[in-house]
This record gives C-alpha cells, sequence and structure tokens, in this order.
C-alpha cells in the first residue's frame, strides 16, 4: 500500500476547523485534525511541507515517517508543525487500524478501560449563572465540570476580585453537591502569588485540579506553586512533544498533564508522555477544545493509558451543528462517561459533504480576540 495523495479539508464553523485526508492505492484513506488555533493557515502551510514525506511511502511506517518529517530538519517543534505533523499521524493510524479491520486502540495494547470519565465546561459571570450552568452540565449527563472563576487581575492580588471568584466556586459546589467533580482553569491570567492566593481560597471546595495557574514557560514558578497549594496543578495543553514535558516532571511542577492528541505530536507521542508521566505518579487529562474527530481520536488514546484521569470536551456552548461534523453522534455521555469507538480506525466518519458546505477559504480576513485589562495592557493569557 501506497500514499497517492494528501486532501486538506477546512471549515468555518464559527471556528476554522482544518483537516488532512491521506489517500492510498488501495482505496483505503485515513483522518486526521490538526489543531492550532489562530493559526490555521500556517497549519495548512506545514502540511504541504509535509506532504512529499509522505507521497509514495508506505502508511504502515508510522515510526518512520514521524521521525522523517520531525528529525531531518534543523527547526523542530512549535505549535504549528506539531499541529501539522499530529495531523498527519492521525490519518496514519486511521489507515492502518482500517486496513487490519481493527480500532486503532487495539494497535496501542488494547483497551485498559470500558468507558471514559469527561468533563465539560461551564461558563457565566455571577455565582448564580456559573451554578445554573453547571446544573445544566448534569443534565446532558456529565458529572465534572471546569471553569474560570478568576478575572484579569494583573500583577497584583486584589481581595476583593479573590473574594468574587471564591463566591463563583462555592456556588457551584454548593449546586451540584459533593458527588460531582470541580476542575478550575486559571488559564494563565495569574502570576505566581495570585494563583497561591486564588488556590488558598479555592481549596475547600474540593478541587480536581488547578489548571494552568500560571504561565507554563517557567517551570520553576510553576513548581512553586505546586509546593503550596494543597490541590493538584494541571498544565500541557501549551506544550509539544515529550522533550517540552520532561522537565515539568523532574522538577514534580505538575499533578496532572494536558497534553493534546491535536498538536503534541500525535497520539504515539501523547501516549509516550503518558507513559512518562507515569512514572512520577503524574495521571493524564488530555485537552480538547477541538472537533468530535479530535474527541474520538482522544477516546482511543485513553482506552489504553493507565494513568488516565478523565477527558476533555467541548460541547458547552459550542456551534449548534458540531454533531454534523461526523456521521456518528459520540459525544453524549452517559452518568459521566462516554463510550470507546469499536470500529476500524477511529471508528468514525467524517461528513465531507457538509464540511464542503461549509468550506473555508485561506486569507479570508479574521478579527482575532484580543484580551485588554482595564488599563488597557494586554492580560497575560
Amino acid at each position: 500500500m501506497k500514499i497517492t495523495r494528501m486532501e486538506i479539508l477546512a471549515a468555518d464553523q464559527g471556528r476554522i476547523i482544518v483537516f488532512v485526508k491521506l489517500h492510498t492505492d488501495e482505496g483505503i484513506v485515513g483522518f486526521g485534525e490538526p489543531s492550532c488555533t489562530g493559526k490555521e493557515q500556517a497549519v495548512m502551510g506545514a502540511l504541504r511541507d509535509l506532504e512529499g514525506y509522505l507521497i509514495g511511502a508506505d502508511p504502515f511506517q508510522i515510526e518512520r515517517l514521524w521521525g522523517y518529517m520531525y528529525r531531518t530538519v534543523i527547526w523542530r517543534g512549535g505549535p504549528v508543525l506539531m499541529a501539522a505533523l499530529s495531523g498527519v499521524e492521525h490519518a496514519l493510524w486511521d489507515i492502518k487500524a482500517k486496513a487490519l479491520g481493527v480500532p486503532v486502540w487495539e494497535l496501542l495494547g488494547g483497551r485498559v478501560r470500558d468507558r471514559v470519565e469527561v468533563y465539560a465546561w461551564i461558563h457565566g459571570d455571577t455565582p448564580e449563572s456559573y451554578a445554573q450552568d453547571a446544573l445544566k452540565r448534569l443534565d446532558e449527563g456529565f458529572r465534572t465540570v471546569k471553569f474560570t472563576p478568576f478575572e484579569f487581575t494583573g500583577l497584583g492580588y486584589n481581595l476583593a476580585e479573590g473574594r468574587r471568584a471564591e463566591a463563583r466556586v462555592r456556588a457551584v459546589r454548593e449546586a451540584v453537591g459533593d458527588e460531582v467533580g470541580i476542575a478550575i482553569d486559571g488559564h494563565g491570567v495569574l502570576n505566581p502569588v495570585n494563583a497561591v492566593e486564588m488556590g488558598k481560597r479555592i481549596e475547600p471546595y474540593g478541587i480536581l485540579f488547578y489548571e494552568e495557574p500560571v504561565l507554563p514557560e517557567h517551570t520553576d514558578a510553576l513548581a512553586e506553586v505546586r509546593r503550596q497549594c494543597r490541590i493538584p496543578v494541571a498544565t500541557g495543553e501549551r506544550l509539544f512533544g515529550r522533550h517540552a514535558f520532561r522537565e515539568l516532571l523532574v522538577k514534580q511542577a505538575v499533578d496532572v498533564i494536558q497534553a493534546d492528541v491535536g498538536n503534541a505530536g500525535g497520539i504515539l507521542e501523547v501516549y509516550k508522555i503518558a507513559a512518562m508521566a507515569e512514572a512520577f505518579y503524574v495521571s493524564m487529562a488530555p485537552h480538547n477544545p477541538w472537533s468530535p474527530l479530535t474527541t474520538a481520536i482522544s477516546l482511543h488514546l485513553d482506552a489504553v493509558v493507565q494513568n488516565f484521569l478523565i477527558q476533555e470536551i467541548p460541547t458547552a456552548g459550542s456551534h449548534r451543528d458540531r454533531g454534523r461534523i461526523l456521521k456518528q453522534q459520540i459525544e453524549k455521555p452517559r452518568e459521566g462517561y462516554l463510550e470507546i469507538p469499536s470500529g476500524p480506525g477511529w471508528g468514525v466518519e467524517l461528513d465531507e459533504d457538509y464540511l464542503r458546505s461549509i468550506q473555508w477559504q485561506p486569507g479570508t480576513p479574521r478579527q482575532p480576540w484580543i484580551p485588554l485589562r482595564p488599563d488597557g495592557g494586554l492580560v497575560h493569557t
């Protein structure tokens, strides 16, 4: 079997979604989703840069091709290249598993669990609105929720903002009860002192993990926050490749890693990151704000990772036609869990007719989001 062609599908569903489709001379095709918000044209260009490594190649040789695409150029890594590499890697696994008539998880050692625990976002402004949205997630079948209660505090700690953030967390906990999980996302808007102060405020409410209490570039700062906070610290969505996670583990800066199959290097790369993390008693909660295809790919990963904690599912507040991207409906949890796809490859199929009906033309200008503080300065994100 040989790869004959690469096809890039880009759709606009309120946000741009990019898919890669690899064709073979035996008629088997594979799909992947490279994910890098705001850099879609760059990702599409990076995919074309990788095309020469693929045409005429054996799609079964996934590790060899991954090495060619990553290691034979001096400029390695970075979010754009790793997103493109991830999407191609997904498509290779899809082809191989389809050709063998098995789900991808079967090729990664087989399932170690029968279903996957998931969580969804909640949104709001006031404590009451956050609590109401949390109850909606429970009605949708989720049993864990995540949100950002913090305001753009800037570089100084503000007591009033701290109390408002605590009030939001308290309202959600009181609304959902003690059996429901609550995760908190700092989204990088805090500095280390603020992060510790906020951590003390939310600690009494039973927090599953405290995501990105500070930006991930300074591992020592993150490690200090973890030492001072008595809640699990999570990070990893902005890191790419196994080497970027090594320092987090060695410096004991993290309890939960949130690597993303769509931009960290693909499903096998994240599997390797998970195995490395397991040696440090660190759990995995994969990042996923992307399409239902990435959800499916993530479920295959979650099925085989021993130290898996919980999976992010971005259905809350999503586009009304999100469910049309795939021909299967896979994102409706029961009692907090999703089923693991069991068909060959990813076990799902893109609705290409629908995607072409909302096709995105590269070059269309889009207004970027620029988060500003009250003084006009840029927010830490």
